[in-house]
């Protein structure tokens, strides 16, 4: 059965805390006119975290540059979210945020939330973007990594990167992982 389109939405607004809100609410609107509610929780809260740090990002670092909304779907049930602001460096994921901290946890909420995500320089300038999918349930439905060899080895030599603290081998580890749980995983059940 096909989906009726969807649409995908865009938004650029200046780097305010008063843009989050509407920023949650435009990719809100936008899983409502697809009826895809069903994947608006984890969206509309990613997109909080994604914006809220784009928004901080340019606050800290005097960067005027307005902030990009981009949400479309990625294939099927799939849809993705790309915020892009114009302030230099790339952010920091904080290991780990102290019950303390009023900040500091976006990034590993959008982790833990996201079925894929990433940061990347994006365009010309200093700035970069940070992108996250989320998926149907009935997408995420997929053969079981449960005694999969490939994945504890995989999350064994993750977990070893990182007790070596070493931040590329730390990166590579985490993108072997989550590349073989995506293809041996995700993917197969997607293509039955």
């Amino acid at each position: 059965m096909r989906t009726p389109l969807a649409p995908d939405c865009s938004l650029v607004f200046p780097p305010h805390p008063a843009w989050v809100r509407t920023a949650r609410e435009a990719v809100r609107t936008m899983l409502t006119a697809a009826r895809r509610t069903d994947l608006a929780e984890t969206a509309v809260a990613l997109t909080s975290e994604a914006v809220t740090n784009a928004v901080n990002a340019c606050l800290a670092k005097g960067c005027r540059t307005p902030v990009t909304l981009s949400a479309e779907w990625a294939g099927p049930g799939h849809l993705r979210v790309l915020v892009h602001d114009g302030a230099a460096g790339m952010p920091v994921r904080r290991y780990p945020a102290s019950p303390d901290d009023e900040s500091g946890r976006g990034l590993m909420l959008i982790e833990r939330g996201a079925d894929a995500w990433g940061v990347c320089s994006h365009g010309p300038g200093p700035g970069k973007a940070t992108w996250f999918v989320v998926a149907a349930p009935a997408v995420q439905a997929a053969k079981s990594p449960v005694g999969c060899a490939d994945c504890t080895d995989l999350e064994a030599a993750r977990r070893t990167a990182v007790r070596g603290g070493d931040r590329r081998r730390i990166e590579d580890a985490t993108v072997a992982v989550r590349s073989h749980f995506r293809d041996a995983h995700l993917l197969p059940a997607r293509t039955c």
